[in-house]
């Protein structure tokens, strides 16, 4: 009797989850493609097909759970790179700074999403925009501009461009899913694809040191 109380207690909880990740799944979508500004509160549980008020009982306000999607997508993009820095010890300076524009663009194709919602964001100024560069995004730029400028022996005032080639070049593909296919009926998944466009970014983004 007590396991079937503890089953019967355990399902609504694991139903308010599913509705809380669903949620969340629907929020990422809807801002990274529309921007913060586009969405409402209401579209994402009518996407979701869930009752009115269920963000504000997961979530709490738009806010809220715009800065749950933004944390997702970064964490997303911790655990990668987590995953990778072993690895990243035993290699030179040089081979270190290959091996991160490659880990970028594999995590751009799987990951379209997240430069999208930058590319949202990063075009205006706002308390979003802020809030992700302080907390989250210029940690991870100083760690690359002192491993970029040591090893291509870039001045700061250059790595401002670097940066956004970087950046930019190894998201834009696959962030732009839909014109790649319009225009060229290739197919973003393809891991050979995938490691063409990484070798093109590490032989275009190094080429200062062959200079």
């Amino acid at each position: 009797m007590a396991e079937d109380n503890t089953a019967r207690k355990r399902r609504p909880q694991e139903r308010a989850e599913l509705t809380k990740k669903k949620l969340l799944q629907v929020a990422i979508k809807e801002f990274s493609e529309r921007g913060f500004d586009a969405v409402t509160v209401r579209d994402i549980e009518v996407q979701a097909g869930v009752q009115r008020n269920l963000v504000s009982y997961h979530f709490g306000s738009k806010d809220d759970i715009w800065k749950a999607a933004a944390v997702h997508l970064l964490a997303e993009l911790a655990d990668f790179n987590d995953a990778r820095r072993e690895l990243m010890q035993d290699l030179s300076a040089h081979e270190r700074v290959a091996y991160t524009i490659r880990s970028y663009v594999r995590f751009c194709a799987k990951h379209p999403e997240f430069n999208r919602l930058m590319i949202q964001e990063g075009k205006q100024d706002s308390w979003r925009v802020r809030w992700l560069a302080d907390n989250y995004i210029r940690p991870g730029m100083e760690r690359l501009r002192k491993r970029v400028m040591e090893d291509l022996d870039l001045k700061s005032k250059e790595f401002v461009h670097w940066y956004y080639l970087f950046v930019s070049g190894g998201a834009m593909l696959f962030a732009m899913a839909p014109e790649v296919d319009a225009l060229f009926g290739v197919n973003l998944d393809d891991e050979e694809v995938i490691n063409r466009h990484a070798n093109m970014m590490v032989d275009f983004l190094l080429s200062r040191s062959a200079g």
